[in-house]
């Protein structure tokens, strides 16, 4: 029992590494919780989907940053004013990803 609990740490410690790897190599190298401002719904001629928008001031510099997500054909699980995760490149900001 003991060889499988070790077995199965070492496995979730190196998907983890794995993964932290992954997001530097896209080089979003920046991970803060934005505060989510608005949730729209759209829609097309055959489908409609969901856009939550959030955004995150840099105590630094005072800077605004503004993400919007990709379209989500599921209601999002949050609430306006409620936080998410988004990884960004500092560099080029435009550059981002969403924890939905």
């Amino acid at each position: 029992m003991l060889i499988i609990i070790t077995i199965s740490a070492l496995v979730l410690i190196a998907g983890l590494v794995i993964a932290f790897k992954s997001q530097v190599r896209r080089g979003l190298d920046r991970r803060v919780e934005a505060t989510i401002t608005q949730i729209q719904v759209e829609a097309g001629a055959v489908s409609s989907w969901w856009i939550v928008t959030a955004q995150w001031s840099d105590p630094e510099t005072g800077r605004m940053l503004t993400f919007r997500s990709r379209r989500i054909n599921f209601p999002p699980h949050h609430h306006i004013g409620e936080h998410i995760v988004v990884n960004f490149d500092a560099n080029e900001p435009k550059r981002y990803r969403m924890e939905l």
